[in-house]
């Protein structure tokens, strides 16, 4: 009996350690991930005048001291997605881009940004586009109102992936 015992005290302590020792996906990924939205001057905010720009911008930054690999996480149909509030309930507004470019992977430097970024309104400062987005040349000014934007999204870098990552800014148009 004694046997038996001591077998099950070893089990417990293996079982414990290795629990304790169980980090989550996302600990070993030394990446950050910010959605924000931004107004011409490249200030993040969530308040715009009406008839004012605004540039949806979703960044990974590579926290580590080595490169690494994104891949590819499009389609996802909510990214940068517009939605109204409105007293009749929620109208989808639709996306500031009209395609994306279907590439394998982007590669981010060590301790460095990448970002995907989109202006709602067409406008020739090349600075409120990435490559990778088809930004849309006729979207119309948003009318005064309450909106959101959001999304959820796993990630693979490498060979890990992220546990679903959910993103969400309510913003005014005033």
């Amino acid at each position: 009996m004694k046997t038996i015992n001591k077998i099950l005290f070893l089990c417990g302590i293996i079982l414990l350690t290795t629990c304790s020792c169980d980090k989550s996906k996302d600990d070993a990924i030394p990446v950050e991930f910010k959605f924000r939205l931004l107004n011409e001057q490249g200030q993040e905010t969530t308040v715009f005048n009406e008839g004012e720009n605004i540039i949806f911008s979703f960044q990974v930054l590579n926290k580590s001291s080595v490169d690494l690999i994104l891949e590819n996480f499009f389609p996802n149909d909510d990214f940068f997605r517009i939605y109204q509030i409105t007293k009749e309930g929620i109208v989808d507004q639709g996306t500031v881009y009209d395609g994306y470019a279907k590439i394998g992977s982007y590669a981010i430097k060590s301790n460095d940004i990448f970002e995907l970024k989109c202006p709602l309104l067409y406008s020739n400062n090349r600075n409120f586009y990435c490559a990778w987005l088809l930004c849309e040349e006729n979207h119309s000014v948003l009318t005064k109102g309450n909106f959101y934007t959001k999304f959820s999204q796993s990630f693979k870098i490498g060979e890990k992936q992220t546990e679903e990552k959910y993103f969400e800014i309510k913003f005014t148009v005033q």
